[in-house]
């Protein structure tokens, strides 16, 4: 006992330790910093189908203020604007740099409209290069929509554009991974699956951190410690559903709750993060069949639990939890994460409490008791110690970006149809009005978790829509985790880890839910984005990177945008697949 709470107290110096050191070193000076890149890019006449290249300039600059600029206003479609903005923000973050320290302009040379988000992936990558002070080459263009964590989306037209880059006299195209194969023009094609992926290939100054290995299913050995604090409800989760048991029909139902109770026995000693998830779904299989069968009622009085009840102790003891951080100058981020998790839980559970539906109300007892389980971690004193300031204003960047990828894909598909259906059956805007609300009244853990949820819920339908491959997801879940351990691996991205690559595939058989795994991935990468966040938005002076020295890229050559919306009908198609998470719930 004595050894691992010095094992902790050594992590935790040498987490603070490397936040000393990343805020001193890895922002060098640079009070004045410009690029300016000509780009061709690759694009799709409306009026012929035809691909044609349109020129355009893409100029940062430093001292900014974060302003994201696409001209002419008048020509140039919201998704194209707005995609610019995700692109440019996710370069700054995955680079550890404060986007609000940079103006980024996008000119283009045309006199007809502009449209689509098929350039957002060359634009990322040709922003991370410039705030690297890195060339591309100039034989390579490339097309793809960028997704709200950095993966490259298919796009359509592209056979049009590679034969438009053959003319235009390029060497290479870059295209999303799942469209490689389909094209042969006579030009070497190369798919990718990320838009930093896409930045290696670009140039071969750049260094990348991408991983073709997955991540380490273990969390690091201080969050390991913690981690049995799932077991509580693990346990419980477990007892209540073979309680339940005598009840079920001998159906496939009953077959599939047995088959999790057993994983989850299994699991137990291993990851007890995972135990409790997988016997969470279990309970909500065996618990939801109850309740629908003989009502809710009946259900509160078979396992011996008061949604009412369950509700007010969850409350109590995030508010207590929230009120240990009130004040601090200083606090630990894994323990705020927990907090994170906690507070949109206990949310969901609230919301859902005022269902009608048996199976809603029978989610929000579960989702109560899994705040809890969350809220035993919010210690204010656990993980790295990073300013309660900078958390902060991390949470208000994601409200940010939460409103930015809901106006993003609402842009893209909102002339076809638009509903997302949230597991409160409210739209969107709602959340971002109560993660707004949130932020005023200075309850940072919840806006944090709010918007995160949303962006993750989001990023699955763009996932699902287009068809991503999984070694893309596991790839890049890996990079990111890589990256994240500059500041201090995220909790919940830990734990996640451990539950999609150990548990994941075996649930979703059992289920017969192929999103499972890809869901939690999903969610994975989401988290891990906050922890770069953090580390980004720590920069003070305005500079790129890892440049040095000035750069005039005014005769440089990129390539990548379409003119019309990607792949509408199946983004479209997938925002419908969100509702599943009430399926696909993790503890």
């Amino acid at each position: 006992m004595t050894r691992r709470a010095g094992s902790t107290r050594a992590f935790s110096a040498v987490a603070l330790l490397l936040f000393i050191l990343l805020g001193v070193y890895s922002q060098p000076a640079l009070s004045e910093y410009s690029a300016r890149i000509k780009l061709g890019l690759l694009a799709v006449d409306g009026a012929t189908g035809n691909g044609i290249v349109v020129d355009a300039w893409l100029s940062i600059t430093s001292p900014g203020s974060g302003r994201v600029v696409v001209e002419p206003r008048d020509l140039v479609e919201e998704s194209t604007a707005l995609s610019t903005r995700v692109a440019f923000y996710l370069a700054s973050i995955v680079d550890g740099i404060n986007p609000g320290l940079f103006d980024v302009r996008v000119e283009f040379e045309t006199d007809t409209p502009v449209g689509g988000p098929s350039a957002s992936g060359f634009m990322a990558a040709a922003s991370l290069l410039a705030l690297r002070g890195l060339l591309p080459d100039t034989d390579t263009t490339m097309t793809g929509m960028v997704s709200l964590t950095g993966f490259i989306l298919p796009v359509a037209g592209v056979s049009d554009k590679v034969a438009a880059a053959k003319s235009a006299g390029y060497k290479r195209v870059l295209v999303p991974l799942s469209e490689a194969g389909n094209i042969s023009n006579g030009i070497d094609v190369e798919g990718v699956c990320t838009f930093e992926e896409a930045a290696s290939r670009l140039s071969s100054g750049y260094v990348s951190a991408l991983t073709h290995e997955k991540p380490p299913i273990q969390p690091p050995e201080p969050i390991r410690e913690k981690e049995v604090e799932f077991s509580h409800h693990a346990q419980l989760f477990m007892e209540k559903a073979t309680a339940l048991l005598d009840e079920i029909p001998r159906d496939d139902t009953r077959r599939a709750i047995m088959a999790l109770l057993d994983k989850a026995r299994e699991a137990l000693d291993k990851s007890p993060y995972s135990a409790a998830s997988i016997a969470f779904m279990a309970l909500y299989m065996a618990a939801s069949s109850i309740a629908g069968q003989h009502g809710f009622d009946y259900l509160e009085e078979k396992i011996g639990l008061s949604l009412d009840t369950v509700l007010a102790n969850a409350s109590s003891t995030v508010e207590a939890r929230l009120q240990e951080f009130s004040g601090r100058s200083v606090c630990g981020l894994w323990g705020y994460e927990a907090l994170a998790a906690a507070s949109i839980r206990l949310y969901l559970a609230e919301h859902a409490a005022d269902s009608t539906k048996p199976d809603v109300r029978t989610l929000a007892l579960l989702r109560a008791l899994s705040a809890e389980s969350w809220a035993r971690l919010a210690d204010p004193d656990f993980g790295p110690k990073v300013p309660c300031s900078l958390l902060g204003s991390v949470a208000e960047f994601f409200v940010d970006y939460m409103q930015l990828s809901y106006n993003y894909i609402r842009s893209i598909v909102g002339h076809v149809v638009f509903h997302i259906p949230m597991p409160d059956d409210r739209d969107v805007s709602a959340w971002i009005s109560d993660a707004r609300k949130s932020l005023e009244e200075g309850n940072y853990p919840l806006a944090l978790g709010l918007a995160l949820y949303v962006v993750s819920s989001l990023e699955e339908s763009l996932a699902h829509g287009s068809g991503l491959p999984s070694t893309c997801i596991e790839r890049h879940m890996a990079f990111l985790e890589k990256l994240s351990w500059m500041r201090g691996p995220s909790l919940p991205a830990s734990l996640l880890i451990e539950y999609a690559l150990g548990y994941g595939s075996y649930v979703e058989n059992v289920l017969g839910d192929p999103f499972i795994q890809e869901s939690l991935e999903v969610d994975t990468a989401v988290w891990l984005l906050h922890s770069l966040a953090i580390r980004a938005l720590t920069a003070e002076a305005a500079q790129a990177s890892t440049a040095r020295a000035p750069l005039q890229w005014s005769d440089y050559y990129l390539a990548g945008i379409a003119a019309e919306a990607a792949l509408i009908a199946l983004i479209g198609y997938s925002l419908a697949l969100v509702s599943r998470r009430a399926r696909a719930e993790e503890v």
